[in-house]
């Protein structure tokens, strides 16, 4: 059986015909999902003050991961190579050199510090999302014939 890979979806009024939308890459949408989750749960966990292990672990992965994620998402959507190195990179050092920049101001607030990089890392993911999504004006939908047997 021939694969093609993308979102299927068929036409009510000719039903043996499907327009194949070729989405982004599936990675990436991983990616901002998990990043996405642990913000919500960092962000839900930290407005309760509940303390314990998962903050911490969770705080550990948003720090090294998520706002690097974002950053990298939004400038490069079409990044395959680097997934891990250059986001962890990227967000150890925003993350620190806005620490430090807060410290310098005398407007040290580590939790409405967190707030604003939680919320400015979820809108640039959800914008690398939407951007990698959308189809470019001049690609055509692949018109498929999905009955079997049926090449007429």
């Amino acid at each position: 059986m021939n694969e093609v890979p993308g979102h299927v979806e068929a036409d009510f009024f000719f039903p043996q015909v499907a327009v194949i939308q070729h989405g982004g890459d599936r990675g990436a949408r991983v990616i901002d999902a998990a990043c996405t989750v642990v913000t919500c749960a960092l962000l839900s966990l930290t407005a309760v003050g509940w303390v314990g292990l998962a903050r911490v672990l969770l705080a550990f992965a948003f720090s090294v991961y998520v706002p690097g994620w974002a950053v990298v998402a939004c400038w490069m959507p079409k990044m395959r190579g680097s997934r891990t190195a250059l986001p962890v990179l990227v967000s150890l050092t925003l993350l620190t050199a806005l620490a430090t920049v807060s410290l310098w101001l005398h407007a040290w607030h580590p939790l409405q510090l967190f707030d604003l990089e939680a919320g400015a890392s979820i809108v640039l993911i959800a914008g690398a999302a939407i951007r990698r999504e959308r189809r470019p004006p001049n690609v055509e939908p692949c018109l498929r014939n999905v009955v079997p047997g049926d090449d007429g």
